[in-house]
């Protein structure tokens, strides 16, 4: 798909997709941080997932033609190249290219399930170290420069905890000197120490290790 379509940049909080349009272009991502954002009727709103090199949005829409499931937003600079609907559904007549977006439409499946066991099994501590350690990888590798661009907020909704306490567990790691906060931006001084706190909860012994409690 990289050498179809025209390329696109946006820049930071740059929408790339809104929520109800009736647009059909498919953008795959080059490079940069994407979120994907769902808004209900009741004005309540949910941060589904976050989007990296590699992956494509828009992809729903160009399939089923129904009005866009969600809003894409650009957390960092990204680099895109937009199809056009009919080239999208031209590609996805191909037997390989079809059975290759197949096996990449499964990976995120698998992705969003282990999502929703996490949900249920770690605490609100393991989840969102973890939750750090991916977007601190992936936004480096992104544009260069470590940094996590999530609100609090939106990062209590990628974790599905509430705001107060995601606060509660940042508190402890800038005061254990593993982060640093500051507005729009979390930065991950100690990876190695973050690490650990990942694995507050070992699933062999069906306990917290000493020390490091659970919330």
């Amino acid at each position: 798909m990289q050498d179809t379509g025209i390329p696109v940049r946006f820049e930071p909080r740059d929408v790339l997709l809104r929520q109800g349009d009736n647009t059909q272009h498919v953008l795959v991502v080059l490079a940069g941080c994407l979120k994907v954002v769902r808004s209900e009727i009741d004005g309540s709103r949910a941060l589904l997932t976050l989007r990296f090199a590699g992956d494509v949005v828009g992809d729903l829409a160009a399939v089923d033609l129904e009005p866009r499931s969600a809003t894409v937003t650009a957390l960092t600079t990204a680099v895109t190249r937009l199809l056009t609907g009919p080239q999208f559904r031209r590609l996805l007549t191909r037997p390989a290219f079809a059975a290759g977006f197949a096996a990449y439409t499964v990976s995120r499946l698998r992705a969003s399930d282990a999502q929703r066991a996490a949900l249920a099994v770690l605490s609100v501590r393991e989840r969102l170290a973890r939750a750090m350690i991916h977007l601190d990888r992936e936004s480096q590798r992104a544009d260069g420069r470590a940094g996590i661009r999530l609100s609090q907020v939106e990062l209590a909704e990628l974790v599905g905890a509430s705001r107060n306490a995601v606060v509660t567990e940042l508190t402890a790691l800038r005061a254990a000197g593993i982060v640093t906060t500051g507005r729009w931006e979390i930065t991950v001084v100690d990876p190695m120490a973050l690490s650990v706190w990942s694995h507050a909860f070992c699933p062999v012994l069906g306990r917290e290790r000493p020390g490091l409690g659970r919330r």
